[in-house]
């Protein structure tokens, strides 16, 4: 489809070359392509080989005169947005007449002047281009309106422009005009993660969007993503919201969660008898122990303890997914939270194992997150890479970057033997590991990916890998920045005083 202010290809159709020739030469002249045909059929023809974006047909001409020419381009759908101009030397008001009900836009009369020519085609070509636009309108709205998915599409002010008829009965909106509106004012009867406020200014390109609608029976669940579409001056065109009912799933899930957790509970409390006796017989508590004996115990307790880790990480699971995760934002220290995880997991494995390298700007702001979320998510793809490490002694590098005044980058890199490509899709997916190829005996279900992508994507961030084995694997995610602090007036404290964490 040309657009406005290119150059378009025109068809000159008339049985006289001379008229042709001179035709062409004044559109060749300002920059038009031409095709050229000199009777109707030939015009039918080219039309169908060449796909011109408009034609000056004459209407005297042997085989087909340009009327049952002109009729037939209307006739096909494929044809039908083509704009006519007739060339003739007929000046009748009953030849103008039946040139309109044949379906010609414009007239010409012969002879005819350059400029005039020229003027007729260029306002005929901004036609053809506003009618293709409507029609190709019109068959994107017949395609999805009859959708099993709700879509909504605003403009780059988030006024909704496009809205089928699944998008308004999933939402509670039938029979009412809904464009024109603000796209969250479409969505305030249903509690949105993440919330409106960051997703107004978030510059994510995408976003997965969760609504529940509480009402008097079981609440209401949509799932969908939300996408950003950015002009070339970077700059929001639009936005499009693509989402489904997945009440059935999410009850399914909580099903499955409650289960887990009660599993989960029902475990950990003779777990942790087994293995306070444990500690007690390693500790001499009743007797020595002979070293072979001494050996088989230490194996057992090294067991129960990932036995601990693994029910932790299920109760950490069902809790996460079970309800919906509330965020308590505070102003966090990155550097502060690594350091916290990084000594867990060192004890977890043992100093000798782990490698931890960051790379830190000097400028880094403060975060605006739950800290103990935060803290799980680092926990865990730190965790996943000393797991999956294929040397005795697990390299990490840490890496955070400013991406806006909104939002910090973090990334988790390994030098392990990588994700094949074939895997990479799997890696967030629940109770699913990959794991085989590389060491085959890794610790864990599973689930560590999946708690992070949850997390990430609740305060509306988003997480991606990057593996291009065996050149290790890199996660990266996004955290909302603490916009700068206002000044303070001075603290009556005394130098030294107790601190506290700054709440949002």
């Amino acid at each position: 489809m040309t657009q406005i202010g290119e150059v378009g290809k025109i068809l000159i159709v008339d049985d006289n070359p001379t008229n042709v020739r001179l035709i062409e030469v004044y559109l060749r002249n300002t920059g038009y392509a031409t095709e050229k045909a000199f009777d109707g059929e030939e015009a039918l023809q080219k039309i169908r080989d060449t796909h011109p974006d408009l034609v000056l047909l004459d209407v005297m001409m042997p085989k087909l005169d340009g009327y049952e020419v002109c009729k037939r381009l209307r006739a096909d759908e494929a044809t039908s947005v083509i704009p006519v101009i007739m060339i003739t030397a007929l000046t009748g008001v009953e030849d103008r007449i039946r040139g309109l009900d044949a379906g010609a836009d414009d007239f010409l009369s012969k002879p005819f002047d350059r400029s005039e020519l020229l003027a007729r085609v260029r306002n005929l070509l901004r036609v053809k281009y506003y009618r293709s636009m409507i029609a190709e309108r019109q068959k994107f709205d017949a395609v999805i309106e009859d959708l099993s998915y709700g879509i909504l599409v605003t403009d780059g002010a988030l006024t909704t422009t496009v809205v089928n008829k699944q998008a308004q009965l999933l939402l509670g909106l039938a029979g009412q005009d809904c464009r024109g509106r603000d796209i969250f004012e479409l969505l305030k009867g249903f509690r949105v993660r993440p919330e409106p406020a960051l997703l107004r200014t978030a510059s994510e390109h995408a976003v997965t969007l969760e609504l529940e609608q509480e009402t008097d029976g079981p609440a209401v669940y949509l799932r969908g993503r939300l996408t950003r579409i950015f002009d070339p001056a970077a700059k929001l065109a639009n936005m499009a919201f693509v989402f489904r009912d997945v009440t059935e799933e999410r009850l399914r899930e909580k099903l499955m969660y409650d289960f887990v957790a009660l599993v989960s509970h029902k475990l950990k409390t003779p777990l942790t008898i087994v293995s306070g006796y444990v500690n007690l017989i390693n500790s001499g508590k009743y007797g020595e122990m002979n070293p072979d004996l001494g050996k088989t115990m230490g194996l057992v307790g090294s067991s129960v303890e990932d036995l601990k880790l693994l029910i932790e990480k299920l109760l950490q699971y069902a809790d996460l997914l079970a309800e919906e995760i509330r965020h308590e934002a505070v102003r966090v220290d990155l550097p502060g939270v690594i350091d916290r995880c990084a000594a867990r997991v060192v004890e977890r494995y043992g100093a000798e194992h782990v490698e931890l390298e960051r790379d830190l700007p000097a400028d880094l702001p403060l975060l605006l997150v739950d800290v103990e979320q935060l803290a799980i998510v680092l926990d865990n793809l730190i965790d996943n890479a000393v797991k999956f490490a294929d040397a005795p002694r697990a390299r990490i590098r840490l890496r955070a970057a400013r991406l806006d005044g909104q939002w910090v980058e973090i990334a988790v890199q390994d030098f392990g033997p990588g994700i094949p490509y074939k895997h990479q899709s799997d890696v967030f997916a629940d109770f699913r590991q990959v794991d085989e190829s590389f060491t085959g005996n890794v610790r864990g279900l599973g689930l560590g990916l999946p708690i992070v992508k949850r997390l990430v994507e609740s305060w509306g961030g988003r997480i991606e890998l990057e593996s291009r084995p065996p050149a290790g694997a890199t996660f990266t995610f996004t955290v909302p920045a603490a916009p700068a602090a206002p000044a303070q007036p001075p603290s009556p404290q005394r130098p030294g005083g107790p601190r506290h964490m700054e709440t949002a």
